[in-house]
């Protein structure tokens, strides 16, 4: 890790805790080439404006008045796409209630409320977990809501989520919150979104809108899960393990760790969980008390991943395979061989993870095929 990556460290955790650890020697280093680089790091993050309102706020550091003005735009530029958000968010929300539909409000709006400026959380997509058994009716409900938005145009079973794409916003709804391979990973997962991603999940008002969000422990196992999941299949950026550390903090006292680590062992993902906590507790600050299952022995690998984290972000191009032309057991094969090279990115991190991504992928093929898929 060099001097960049320490300063932009630094800036993060002062974003996401409040104050600032920066020294006066660091900030006289903070000159010229030096900020240009925190800058561009901050952006290849997805950290951009929580790093730009720090780098603001120091006063002892010169900024070309181009650069400053750049970074105050992307600033309120985050926080007009939140206003944009909220009343695609309202209308779709009100839309589905009324139709006897009971969302739960996933991942980003909510997560930005647990950070000390939520506008500076970049904005991604709204995601609205509906559930299997609501999903037809809710596709139904949201097409007429939204006649001018881009959809698909079949609200097909193989679709993870439904998208409605707008100008400039994206809001996805969630048959699923999650896929898994393995058929017992996806029977106990499914009995996880039966039990958690429910109408009596806590509550958070958003602009005057009471949201439904997933129950406290659930919501810090699927905060990590989605960004283990963007980690295999394009990279992980900073941004994602931030919304992990804030949401650890901000439920320590309700987190049933009993649960938690239940869900953890039953989808093999321990390992790879203590990685993360390794690096939010080393890099990003949080308290070894707040970090469950908390462990130093996995330093090395930890470091590892860490390192991949910084240099790679959500850059990784997702492979996409043309099977128009491909006969159906080139087709199978091709696809094994993509799954296979997910789990060699995995393995030098987590290697029992890796395993059993293997025999996961195996199993998924031949449940495919007998099912003619």
């Amino acid at each position: 890790m060099n001097g960049v990556h320490e300063t932009y460290l630094a800036l993060l955790r002062a974003a996401i805790w409040g104050g600032n650890e920066l020294t006066d020697e660091w900030v006289s280093g903070l000159t010229g080439e030096r900020v240009n680089e925190v800058i561009r790091f901050a952006s290849f993050q997805s950290t951009g404006p929580l790093v730009f309102d720090q780098l603001l706020k120091l006063k002892d550091i010169e900024i070309l008045n181009a650069l400053r003005m750049q970074m105050k735009q992307q600033c309120m530029m985050s926080m007009m796409q939140q206003n944009t958000m909220m009343p695609i968010l309202s209308q779709a929300w009100n839309a589905l209630t009324q139709a006897d539909i009971h969302p739960v409000l996933l991942k980003g709006l909510a997560l930005a409320q647990y950070y000390p400026q939520p506008h500076l959380r970049q904005w991604g997509d709204i995601d609205l977990y509906v559930g299997q058994k609501q999903y037809h009716l809710a596709c139904k409900v949201l097409d007429a809501t939204f006649p001018e938005a881009d959809h698909p145009a079949e609200d097909d079973e193989d679709r993870k989520h439904y998208n409605y794409v707008f100008p400039n916003a994206l809001l996805e709804m969630h048959r699923v919150s999650m896929e898994f391979a393995h058929p017992s990973d996806r029977k106990y997962y499914e009995y996880l979104e039966e039990q958690y991603l429910t109408k009596d999940g806590p509550k958070l008002e958003l602009d005057g809108l009471d949201i439904t969000t997933p129950e406290e422990t659930f919501n810090v196992f699927f905060t990590f899960l989605h960004a283990w999941h963007h980690f295999i299949e394009t990279g992980m950026n900073m941004k994602q393990l931030c919304d992990v550390a804030v949401l650890l903090h901000a439920k320590r006292d309700v987190i049933d760790r009993e649960r938690l680590c239940e869900m953890l062992n039953r989808l093999h993902l321990m390992e790879v969980w203590q990685l993360i906590m390794y690096i939010i507790v080393q890099h990003l600050g949080l308290s070894h008390a707040e970090a469950p299952f908390y462990t130093e022995q996995c330093k090395e690998s930890a470091d590892r991943f860490f390192a991949h984290i910084l240099s790679e972000g959500s850059s990784r191009k997702h492979n996409v395979i043309d099977v128009k032309n491909m006969s159906y057991l080139k087709r199978k094969w091709t696809t094994f061989k993509l799954r296979l090279a997910d789990s060699r990115l995995v393995e030098p991190y987590a290697h029992k993870f890796a395993r059993h991504m293997v025999v996961s992928d195996i199993l998924h093929g031949m449940e495919r095929t007998v099912n003619k898929k």
